[in-house]
């Protein structure tokens, strides 16, 4: 009997370029580790299913709207010699009281973090990829799901990820005070590739805040991944803050698995990078979990900013929430995809999805896909989008009362953009959110 083989998948010289490339690198990083390492084997397995799969294409549906073009046509370096200064990173820390941890194009820098010695017991942060475990071997994180399994991006993380960080809180450990972790760009057309891991034991809690940011001229491609693990009435808050510039390139895909009783909430805010996708990807495994994701992105010129959910109710009684708002000016790109997918066991479900677009010029676009899979029958979900204009009453009406027509445009869009924001629980890093959110926005609304 013959058997057919599956047919090769077929690339643009572009795309066969770069996969050429990134190949090349993490062979070096598997021969440099050595073939009985855990780590090598991990890093191997990737790269097997990243020669399989490859680069997407716009004839991939979920990238129908997120073209890679640009992106391929430069190979970006590995192993630069930063140049951040205590100075710098003074001027990149939020007004919060926190613990600072520093990575500067992709590298953890101990000299710029805070010093650890005063964490409380039960709480554990090490850097570096010997604090990972890879002998679950690759895409453990990925749970079932065939589409995120075969993610290029997160292969791509896998194959050449080189630090990262882990943070664990033992069960029962409620550490008020967040956690900031700033990843820093600093050279142009760097890789800075960057793998953590967050695990709350049961009862425990956490506030987390990661900034992506650069200083001079640094721009790079920004390739974050991130495992998330809450046992039990685990509690985390979490902020990703991304304001890199206009040139760079940001890709971040995070795996959170949720267990009975925890309550996990997420806020993100987009602003820089020509191309930019931030993916939650969130298994609910217990009964009562409540989990929120609010999004806020803001682009202008050409800028191409893609935001995406999938939530997995697996057990009875979960609640998800989520808020996800853009705003577009010039010729931008949006691109919102929700899923919330409800197993037949996961009866009395609440799920809700909500998406809304404001399009501040003619030649901006939006591309919206909320969805729901339900596969129970005692459930309350819903899921919607909606993308217009700024009324021209609105304007009218604030122009009245002695507004210009660009402070009212101004002053309607920050109120549209500020809504997501308003359910971060710690008021002073709220406070902070949301004056760094005008300070960012309010020069380029005209």
């Amino acid at each position: 009997m013959t058997t057919l083989s599956k047919p090769m998948k077929k690339f643009s010289p572009v795309a066969q370029a770069a996969m050429d490339y990134y190949q090349a690198q993490a062979t070096r990083l598997i021969q440099a580790e050595g073939e009985g390492h855990a780590l090598a084997r991990f890093r191997q397995a990737a790269l097997n299913e990243f020669i399989e799969q490859g680069f997407p294409s716009r004839k991939d549906e979920d990238w129908q709207f997120t073209p890679l073009s640009n992106f391929l046509k430069t190979h970006y370096h590995f192993n630069g010699i930063s140049r951040a200064t205590a100075a710098d990173i003074a001027k990149l820390r939020p007004f919060v009281d926190a613990w600072h941890l520093v990575f500067v194009d992709g590298y953890f820098s101990e000299s710029l973090s805070d010093d650890l010695v005063g964490l409380p017991d039960g709480v554990s942060i090490e850097s570096g990829k010997d604090a990972l475990d890879f002998e679950m071997g690759f895409c453990v994180f990925a749970q079932s799901e065939e589409d995120i399994q075969q993610d290029a991006f997160g292969m791509l993380n896998a194959m050449l990820f080189d630090d990262g960080v882990f943070i664990e809180v033992a069960p029962h450990v409620q550490l008020e005070k967040p956690i900031v972790i700033s990843y820093v760009q600093t050279l142009a057309e760097h890789a800075n590739i960057v793998r953590n891991k967050i695990k709350l034991g049961s009862s425990a809690s956490l506030n987390v805040i990661e900034q992506y940011v650069a200083i001079d001229d640094g721009w790079g491609f920004e390739n974050s991944v991130c495992e998330i693990e809450l046992a039990a009435n685990a509690r985390l808050n979490q902020v990703v803050w991304q304001n890199l510039p206009e040139q760079a390139t940001y890709f971040n895909n995070q795996f959170i698995d949720l267990a009975e009783h925890s309550q996990f909430r997420t806020h993100y805010i987009g602003l820089g990078g020509a191309i930019s996708r931030h993916q939650n990807h969130v298994q609910m495994d217990g009964d009562r979990i409540e989990s929120e994701q609010n999004s806020v992105c803001f682009a202008r010129n050409q800028q191409i900013v893609d935001t995406r959910t999938y939530t997995g109710h697996k057990a009875e009684q979960g609640l998800s929430r989520q808020l996800h708002k853009l705003v577009l000016a010039d010729q931008a790109i949006g691109v919102f995809n929700g899923m919330i997918k409800v197993d037949q066991v996961a009866q009395k479900t609440d799920g809700m999805m909500d998406n809304k677009n404001l399009l501040l010029s003619n030649k901006a676009q939006m591309n919206a896909k909320p969805q729901l899979e339900i596969y129970a029958d005692d459930v309350k979900c819903s899921h919607g989008s909606a993308s217009g204009q700024i009324s021209a009453d609105q304007i009218f009406y604030l122009q009245a009362r002695g507004l210009s027509k660009q402070q009212a445009r101004q002053l309607v869009t920050l109120a549209f953009l500020m809504e997501p924001l308003e359910t971060v629980v710690a008021e002073t890093v709220r406070t902070w959110l949301q004056q760094a959110l005008a300070d960012a926005v309010t020069p380029h609304l005209s």
